[in-house]
């Protein structure tokens, strides 16, 4: 579920308008150094970083950016530049003095540090998590797919949270991973947005016509979700070329129904809990159906839109409620009246009632 706390954290996706910054930390190099002798698998996990739902197309920017660097543990010195480095180790042996002390100077140096353990999971991780100290220690083969995504994947993105756009542009094998976070934070980031102008909505004395601005600021949100999504599957940083793509083969007219339908949730009175919940699966929606055409290729339907709506308002709901829950009960505004008709002589306080944010 996810946390409310902070809700400047939220609004980060909502105040954006600079395409340019977007499209600059998504075509940044990042630089990922795999380390490890001719039989670790090494090579094998250099390999596995361009493993796609599908098969990329010609002109996917994953095909003409640097891929990482793969040395042997002699090379060492080629890691200077990375971000990251990746030291493979086989199963069968244990690691070289060469290899300890390359570690050592990537500690020293600072390096985000991953030692992947090639091999089945064994008993032995907890005597690994001591050897070597300062680094995220991962144990699985890197030939399964299934570990790749749940625990490499996972590890790489923690340790550079910053370069997630990059990582995935750069190498298909973190798209699917980073996209869901996209999706999932924009939707919470809708959510939130609408949860305070809700707010504002049931306080009479902040009652001012928020609904068109709702309109053109969860619609921006969405749109930008889009062009994130699209810069990370290889698509051209030139926004014209998102909407020629998702047009015909999405359907914006599914899309914007959807949204149209969102927007219902913004009419005065409906209540704070439908708009978060509303707000949350139509733009849950509209990701989930740009990510399904990345992922099979195929045309996303209508009927595949209603149903991504439909899953996600459930959640939609348990958030809003979580929200509603959450926020101290509002006092009512007190408003200090310096003269009243009919020649009062004493100033008299208004009172408001108090919102009622379970409406």
């Amino acid at each position: 579920m996810p946390s409310f706390t902070e809700f400047n954290s939220i609004f980060k996706t909502i105040r954006e308008i600079d395409l340019q910054a977007i499209a600059d930390e998504a075509t940044y190099q990042t630089w990922v150094a795999i380390v490890g002798a001719e039989a670790s698998g090494a090579r094998d996990l250099a390999t596995a970083f361009y493993l796609a739902p599908r098969s990329l197309s010609p002109d996917d920017a994953s095909r003409v950016m640097a891929g990482p660097i793969l040395v042997l543990i002699e090379q060492s010195a080629m890691t200077e530049r990375a971000e990251l480095v990746v030291l493979v180790l086989n199963e069968t042996r244990a690691a070289t003095e060469a290899e300890r002390e390359a570690f050592q100077k990537w500690v020293a140096a600072g390096k985000k540090i991953i030692v992947l353990l090639n091999r089945e999971p064994t008993d032995a991780l907890a005597l690994s998590l001591g050897e070597w100290a300062g680094a995220r220690v991962l144990e699985g083969q890197v030939v399964k797919r299934e570990f790749l995504e749940k625990q490499f994947v996972p590890a790489v993105l923690q340790l550079l949270p910053e370069r997630r756009l990059s990582l995935a542009r750069n190498f298909p094998l973190f798209r699917s991973a980073v996209a869901t976070e996209i999706i999932n934070e924009t939707s919470v980031a809708n959510a939130g947005y609408s949860f305070s102008t809700g707010i504002a909505e049931i306080v009479p004395v902040l009652n001012i016509p928020f609904n068109v601005a709702d309109m053109v600021i969860l619609t921006k949100a969405q749109a930008f979700m889009v062009y994130r999504l699209g810069l990370i599957f290889g698509l051209s940083t030139r926004w014209q070329d998102h909407l020629a793509a998702f047009g015909s083969t999405i359907g914006f007219g599914f899309v914007w129904r959807t949204i149209a339908r969102q927007l219902v949730g913004l009419v005065p009175g409906l209540g704070v809990i439908p708009k978060i919940a509303i707000a949350y699966a139509g733009t849950y929606a509209i990701g989930r159906g740009v990510l399904e055409w990345y992922i099979t290729g195929r045309d996303v339907k209508r009927e595949d839109i209603d149903r991504f709506f439909r899953d996600a308002l459930e959640r939609g709901k348990a958030i809003a409620q979580t929200v509603a829950d959450k926020v101290p009960k509002v006092q009512a505004p007190r408003l200090s009246v310096p003269k009243l008709p009919f020649g009062s002589k004493k100033d008299k306080v208004l009172e408001l009632p108090a919102a009622d944010t379970n409406k």
